[in-house]
């Protein structure tokens, strides 16, 4: 499953989606709440710009209700969830709750609008993969701290010197593709 950056949509991750496809994954990228094609609230047009903390908060419910979702249509599923920025925080959230196979985490930070990812780092005993560029210092910062205190049974960190935030990084760092790739298959 594919969680996009903020503001962003699935389009964010419409390549990487395609790549992983082509590789024998099956893929979920889903628009969260008040982004792309989602609803902002249920029946309402918005925009994630309208958000209070409170809506924030309620994101982790899109990736519970996709996860579920995924798992129905396919019971055997074993999961990863794969997020930048903001969806790397969900990532991490949904991981730390659910024990998903494996989580990618692109760009996470220890708090983006109220989402906050030291405890669940703490909690998540499975496979964790953090990515970050030293050029985004607040995620990449964020990343040093997440990776010291993760108790995964396994972890790693890929650093980058300029490569951007989030999904960008796929733009200045076309290899990441592959080391997802490599992680994903190492694990599963």
């Amino acid at each position: 499953m594919l969680l996009h950056i903020l503001p962003g949509s699935r389009a964010n991750f419409e390549e990487f989606a395609n790549f992983l496809f082509t590789n024998n994954y099956n893929v979920l990228n889903i628009d969260e709440r008040g982004h792309g094609e989602s609803e902002a609230w249920p029946g309402e047009i918005g925009s994630w710009q309208e958000f209070t903390p409170a809506d924030y908060d309620k994101m982790i419910y899109d990736v519970e209700a996709a996860a579920q979702w995924l798992t129905n249509r396919i019971p055997e599923t074993e999961l990863a969830i794969i997020g930048g920025s903001i969806g790397a925080n969900l990532a991490l959230l949904y991981g730390a709750k659910s024990q998903p196979k494996i989580v990618v985490a692109m760009s996470p930070g220890l708090n983006y609008k109220g989402i906050k990812t030291e405890i669940a780092s703490r909690n998540f005993r499975k496979n964790l993969l953090l990515i970050a560029s030293k050029d985004d210092n607040y995620s990449f910062e964020s990343c040093e701290r997440l990776f010291d205190i993760s108790v995964a049974a396994k972890k790693e960190f890929i650093k980058y010197e300029d490569a951007g935030h989030g999904t960008r990084m796929f733009n200045s760092e076309p290899e990441l593709k592959q080391r997802i790739l490599d992680f994903l298959s190492q694990n599963f």
